[in-house]
């Protein structure tokens, strides 16, 4: 624990207990998407037109202006609960 925490607060600006919030978040993905966060701790990489229910990591970070470690969160909110993430995405949620 602790690597993602760091690479939160540096690439994204994170202050430190919300970077530690966000590293537990992102500990309990799917392992769907453990291959994308994976890739963006290694390397920094921030595209996947992967979809899933309708939305990918780039379309969240592009139309919702999320930043990557909410799109990744929101893409495993789609891929644990697609009806109720999809009517709140639809709804304005960001």
């Amino acid at each position: 624990m602790g690597r993602i925490k760091d690479i939160v607060m540096e690439r994204q600006g994170s202050p430190e207990k919300r970077a530690e919030v966000i590293e537990k978040q992102l500990q309990g993905i799917s392992e769907e998407l453990k291959p994308l966060l994976q890739e963006w701790l290694d390397t920094g990489k921030e595209s996947d037109d992967t979809e899933y229910s309708g939305y990918s990591l780039n379309s969240l970070m592009r139309d919702y202006d999320m930043m990557f470690t909410g799109a990744v969160l929101t893409l495993d909110w789609l891929i644990r609960e697609p009806e109720a993430a999809k009517k709140a995405l639809k709804e304005g949620i960001r």
